[in-house]
C-alpha cells in the first residue's frame, strides 16, 4: 500500500533498513523474541540474567535496554522524586500491571491471590486502571521476580504478559457486558478471543519468571512470533468493545473499537461496528501530535472480528512510523494511508466482508454504582473507588465479601468494582458497613465520577501529580457546596492521557511542574473531543478555576444541558469570564 502523492516517506518495516529506525526497533529485534539483552556493545546476556541479579540484590534496578523489554511484561521502571520532581539517587522500583482482559471476571481464589499480593510484594495498595487492569506500586528489585511468579501460579500463568510493550494492550469490555438482562452481545466471549489471538507467542515470558520443578533455567525455547515478527508493533495498541448503553470504555479512543449493532430492541452481537484511529496521547508543543477518535470503517459479522483485529495489527506492524515514537500509533497511520484505502486492503487482502452502514449511535458513560438487576435473578452492586486506590481497610472489606459470599469481581473503566452474582443484597452491605466503606449513594456526583493517574511521584512521564492533588481540588469543589453538580472530571499528570481527560467534560493533564492545561466540553457518549479553555492553570488556582467553571454549569445553564454539551455550546471567553480567573498563558 503506497503512502499519498506528495507525503514524506515514513520509516516502515517495508520502506527502511532497521538502521534507520529508533533504538527501541533494535533492542527488539536482538532480544530474539524479548528474551536477549544487548549491552550496546554487541555482547549478549539474558533477560533472566538481570531479573536473577535483581532478586539476588546485587543491582538496584534493570539496565536501560532490559528496561524496554520489561514493558512487555507489564512492568515499568521507577524512581522516587522528591521535591519539585527531582529524581531520589538509588531509590528504584518498579510497577506492575496484571493482564485482565475485559476487566475481570476475576474470581474469589484470583481476587485473593492478587490481595495477598499487595501486601507481600507492594505497597499495601491495589490501583485499578482507567483500562480495567490492576497495578502493583513499589514494588522492589528483590521482589519482582517473586511477584511475577504468585501472580502466574495463582492469578493466571500469563499474569502481566503484555500488559504494557508494543503489543496489543488490555481488551477492555463495558463492565456489564455478561450482567445486562437487556442485552446479550457475548463482548466478554470477544474480548478474550481477541486477547489470545494477538498475545506474543515467544516463550521468553515463561523461560524468565518460570523455573521448572528443578529450579533449571533454560534458554528460551521458542523465539518466534508468527503474528508481531522480530520488531512487534512500532507503539502500543489498544482494543475496545462497547456495550449498547454503556460507552465507558470510550469506544472512539481505542486503537480499533467495536459498537454491538442493535436489532429490533436486542443486541445478540451478530453484527458490529468496526472503528479504527483512535487514541488520545499528545506531545507538548508538537502539533503533528493529537488526541483523535476513531473512524468508522464499517460493519461486519461476529465471525470476522477476530480476523478485523488481526488485519489491522498487520497493516500496522507494516506501515507504522518506526523512528519517530510520537507519530508512531495507529491513530497517524490509518490518516496516512487513507480510511479508504485501509478499507480496500481489510475487503481484498485480508477478505474482511466489510459493508458500509449508519453507524449503530453510542451509549453514554455509566457509573454502575450501587445496586443493579442482573441476568439470571441475581444482582451486581458498584462500589465507588477513588481514584481507583484500594487501601488496607478498603481491600479487607472486598476481600471478605467475595470469599465469604463467592461473588466475582469486574474492574470498570473508570477505576471501580462491581461485585456480581449477588444473591443476598443485606448480607454484602452489612460487610461493607462493618469495615466503614462509604457507599457510592453517599458520595458527590463530581468526586465519584472523577479519575486520575497516578502520575507524580512515581510514574516517570508525569509532569505534576494527578491522583494526590485530585482529591484535594474536589474538597474545594465541595466546600463550596457544588459537589453534587453532574459533571465528570478527569486528570492526568501528562499529556499521554492515559485517564482519557480529552474526553472529558472537565479535562486537566500537566504541563511544566505546577500547570496544568484544562479542557472542557467533552460528551458523555464519547464522541467529542474537549477544547482547551485555559492553556496554563498554577496548581494554586486551580481549586479557583474548577469552583468557577462548574459553578458556571449550576448557575448559567437555563437549558440545563448536559454540562459537557453546555460547555461546548459556550464561547470559553465567557466561561472564563464566569470563572473569574484568567488562562495563565495569556
Amino acid at each position: 500500500m503506497a503512502p499519498p502523492p506528495d507525503t514524506p516517506g515514513p520509516i516502515t518495516l517495508e520502506t527502511s533498513a532497521l538502521a534507520e529506525m529508533s533504538k527501541n526497533e533494535r533492542i527488539k529485534v536482538e532480544s530474539k523474541g524479548l528474551y536477549f539483552v544487548s549491552d550496546g556493545k554487541g555482547n549478549l546476556h539474558t533477560f533472566r540474567d538481570e531479573i536473577d541479579a535483581l532478586e539476588r540484590g546485587e543491582k538496584p534496578t534493570l539496565g536501560s535496554e532490559a528496561k524496554e523489554l520489561s514493558k512487555f511484561h507489564g512492568i515499568y521502571k521507577q524512581q522516587g522524586r522528591g521535591e519539585r520532581g527531582k529524581r531520589i539517587a538509588d531509590d528504584y522500583f518498579f510497577m506492575v500491571r496484571i493482564k485482565c482482559p475485559t476487566g475481570g471476571a476475576l474470581t474469589a481464589a484470583q481476587w485473593s491471590a492478587l490481595d495477598d499480593a499487595a501486601d507481600q510484594f507492594g505497597d499495601g495498595t491495589l490501583r485499578l486502571t482507567s483500562r480495567q487492569s490492576m497495578q502493583f506500586h513499589h514494588v522492589y528489585g528483590r521482589k519482582l521476580a517473586p511477584l511475577i511468579r504468585h501472580l502466574s501460579r495463582n492469578y493466571r500463568r500469563d499474569g502481566t504478559l503484555s500488559a504494557c510493550g508494543d503489543v496489543n494492550r488490555n481488551v477492555m469490555t463495558s463492565p456489564i457486558d455478561t450482567l445486562d438482562p437487556a442485552h446479550d452481545a457475548r463482548g466478554a466471549e470477544l474480548a478474550n478471543e481477541l486477547a489470545q489471538e494477538l498475545a506474543p507467542q515467544s516463550s521468553s515470558y515463561f523461560q524468565v519468571w518460570l523455573a521448572d520443578a528443578e529450579g533449571n533455567k533454560h534458554g528460551v525455547l521458542s523465539p518466534d512470533e508468527p503474528l508481531y515478527g522480530s520488531q512487534y508493533l512500532p507503539r502500543k495498541f489498544k482494543i475496545g468493545i462497547a456495550h449498547p448503553t454503556d460507552n465507558s470504555i470510550d469506544v472512539l479512543t481505542q486503537d480499533v473499537g467495536y459498537v454491538p449493532v442493535v436489532t429490533g430492541d436486542r443486541a445478540d452481537g451478530e453484527l458490529w461496528d468496526l472503528y479504527g484511529g483512535g487514541g488520545l496521547g499528545m506531545t507538548h508543543n508538537n502539533p503533528t501530535t493529537a488526541p483523535l477518535l476513531g473512524l468508522y470503517l464499517g460493519r461486519i459479522s461476529r465471525s470476522q472480528v477476530v480476523d478485523s483485529a488481526r488485519a489491522i495489527v498487520i497493516l500496522q506492524k507494516e506501515h507504522g512510523e518506526r523512528r519517530d515514537r510520537r507519530m508512531a500509533r495507529w491513530k497517524y497511520t490509518i490518516r496516512r494511508l487513507g480510511v479508504d484505502a485501509v478499507k480496500a486492503e481489510l475487503r481484498g487482502r485480508f477478505g474482511i466482508d466489510l459493508f458500509d452502514a449508519d453507524p449503530q449511535p453510542l451509549g453514554p458513560m455509566q457509573l454502575h454504582h450501587g445496586w443493579h438487576e442482573q441476568r439470571g435473578g441475581l444482582s451486581y452492586y458498584g462500589l465507588a473507588i477513588e481514584n481507583g486506590r484500594m487501601n488496607p481497610p478498603l481491600r479487607a472489606a472486598v476481600r471478605e465479601a467475595v470469599t465469604s459470599l463467592g461473588l466475582v469481581v469486574r474492574l470498570t473503566p473508570q477505576q471501580d468494582l462491581l461485585f456480581c452474582n449477588v444473591a443476598d443484597r443485606e448480607a454484602l452491605e452489612a460487610i461493607l458497613d462493618r469495615h466503614g466503606v462509604v457507599r457510592p449513594e453517599r458520595i458527590g456526583l463530581v468526586r465519584r465520577s472523577a479519575i486520575s493517574c497516578p502520575a507524580k511521584p512515581t510514574c516517570g512521564l508525569a509532569m505534576t501529580e494527578a491522583e494526590n492533588i485530585l482529591p484535594r481540588f474536589i474538597d474545594g469543589i465541595e466546600a463550596a457546596g457544588l459537589g453534587d453538580v453532574d459533571v465528570m472530571i478527569r486528570m492526568t499528570g501528562c499529556p499521554n492521557n492515559c485517564a482519557r481527560p480529552p474526553t472529558a467534560e472537565i479535562g486537566i493533564f500537566g504541563y511544566g511542574k505546577n500547570d496544568h492545561v484544562v479542557l472542557v466540553g467533552g460528551s458523555r457518549e464519547g464522541t467529542r473531543l474537549a477544547h482547551v479553555l485555559y492553556r496554563r492553570v498554577p496548581g494554586e488556582k486551580m481549586v479557583a478555576v474548577l469552583v468557577g467553571v462548574i459553578r458556571a454549569i449550576r448557575d448559567h445553564n437555563p437549558q440545563r444541558l448536559p454540562a459537557g454539551e453546555f460547555l461546548h455550546r459556550t464561547d470559553p471567553a465567557l466561561v472564563r469570564e464566569w470563572a473569574g480567573v484568567e488562562d495563565g498563558a495569556a
